[in-house]
């Protein structure tokens, strides 16, 4: 189940100069994994149809080699619980941007920006997920174009906060 009960423990003798002291059980800790990426578009998306995976341009970490930069997606190494952020801005037109957080083929939460104007606006969420190993996360553009650029405002970033 994950904790450190199910450890066998190992006796170790704490001794002062006087004397002798009863064992004390100590549990070793098995080493977490070290999982986190973060990932940004520099360069305007706008693929012209619906429901496309969004792929980033500049992988600024990827801890534990878990993100494919290729395809978008995150693919959970081990068990655990797992906390994901993006953030988009919407590219100035008149077309409203849907983003979708995607766990294999379902939509787990969305972000949305439109005023009914050709601005540029923000759309962002979060998310806190149990994941087993081989489950993909990615970000799937429902509908609209993301403003890409040096200043790096679209964003996507995952990290192991736990594991089972």
């Amino acid at each position: 189940q994950g904790d450190s009960r199910s450890l066998t423990p190992v006796d170790m003798p704490v001794t002062s100069q006087a004397t002798t002291l009863l064992p004390v059980h100590i549990y070793p800790l098995p080493q977490q994994m070290r999982v986190a990426f973060s990932t940004a578009r520099t360069s305007n998306f706008a693929p012209g149809s619906l429901d496309q995976p969004i792929i980033f341009d500049l992988l600024l970490n990827n801890l534990g080699e878990t993100f494919d930069f290729q395809l978008g997606r995150f693919t959970c190494p081990v068990n655990g619980t797992y906390v994901f952020i993006f953030h988009m801005l919407k590219l100035a037109v008149n077309v409203p941007l849907y983003v979708n957080l995607m766990k294999n083929d379902e939509v787990l939460c969305s972000a949305y920006a439109n005023d009914g104007a050709p601005d540029h606006e923000t759309a962002s969420n979060h998310a806190v997920l149990q994941l087993i190993h081989g489950d993909q996360v990615w970000l799937r553009l429902h509908r609209g174009a993301i403003y890409g650029s040096s200043w790096k405002y679209s964003t996507f970033s995952g990290y192991l906060l736990y594991q089972d």
